[in-house]
């Protein structure tokens, strides 16, 4: 299971990665599915549920939320064209464990108002990270939402307030000998 600091360091390093991969001329270009369409490896309902979970995750607030710069297109597009099929299988059958057990606490997730789908959220997400949780599959889930997002400009600029060099480094430095 993945502790805070270890989420914390993987955003840390998914920001920077992001960063410098924009660099690279000639990099290959992830080209998110766009918001609203249907899915290029989602079907209907998993778009909707991970536009839902995202949503309920990342929220608009004073920055843009997940839904504002469309990660669940940009999660389709991961899965589409750089997932293996067993990543491919094993994200789709967490996603199917998920809304299993979301539907059978709520009815149907999906249709559920919004403190109703929080409150069962909440629950699963600290079912999640507990001890010897078998939720493995939403852990990852979350994790590809969050890295996702913070790959994004709003996400690293706005959210995080990344820099890419913070402050000023001088090498001018006197160098005297013995000292």
């Amino acid at each position: 299971m993945q502790t805070r600091r270890e989420l914390l360091q993987g955003l840390i390093l998914s920001v920077g990665g992001a960063a410098a991969l924009s660099a690279c001329g000639g990099a290959a270009q992830l080209v998110a599915t766009a918001s609203g369409s249907s899915g290029r490896f989602y079907t209907a309902n998993e778009m909707a549920l991970v536009s839902r979970l995202s949503d309920l995750i990342i929220p608009r607030t004073e920055t843009p939320g997940a839904l504002d710069v469309n990660v669940p297109g940009y999660l389709d597009a991961l899965m589409s064209d750089w997932a293996s099929s067993e990543t491919q299988s094993g994200h789709r059958e967490a996603l199917q464990m998920i809304a299993a057990r979301l539907d059978t606490a709520t009815g149907d997730f999906l249709a559920a108002g919004d403190t109703e789908a929080t409150r069962t959220l909440t629950e699963l997400d600290s079912a999640a990270f507990a001890d010897g949780s078998s939720l493995g599959g939403y852990r990852s889930l979350k994790s590809y939402i969050t890295q996702a997002y913070f790959a994004t400009e709003e996400g690293a600029l706005q959210e995080l307030k990344w820099v890419a060099v913070p402050g000023r480094w001088d090498p001018s430095v006197d160098v005297t000998a013995g000292g």
